[in-house]
């Protein structure tokens, strides 16, 4: 949606359009083209915050810990028989 506004002073036409808050979601205005994605109240927010640190000082990035993936190996599901019957209320536990 490209709603049009006019200013009076200088006689010439200001174009904006509809935009969405990436961070709120709220709707606002700005002009066409423009590369703002947060609204004013957001923006200011997030120009609070400490810029983002991207690697380590040796230029690697960082990296989640790798360590034994659980169930992968484990062959718990090999045997499992789909036609074999569970009884679940063997356990005897409260639902």
């Amino acid at each position: 949606m490209k709603p049009k506004a006019t200013e009076s002073s200088s006689g010439r036409e200001l174009q904006l359009e509809l935009k969405y808050c990436e961070r709120c979601g709220g709707l606002w205005l700005r002009p066409v083209g423009g590369g703002q994605i947060y609204c004013v109240p957001c923006a200011r927010e997030i120009g609070e915050l400490p810029p983002p640190s991207y690697g380590r000082e040796n230029g690697e990035g960082a990296r989640m810990p790798r360590g034994p993936r659980c169930g992968a190996d484990d062959g718990i599901f090999e045997d499992y028989d789909e036609s074999e019957e569970l009884d679940l209320d063997a356990a005897g536990g409260v639902a």
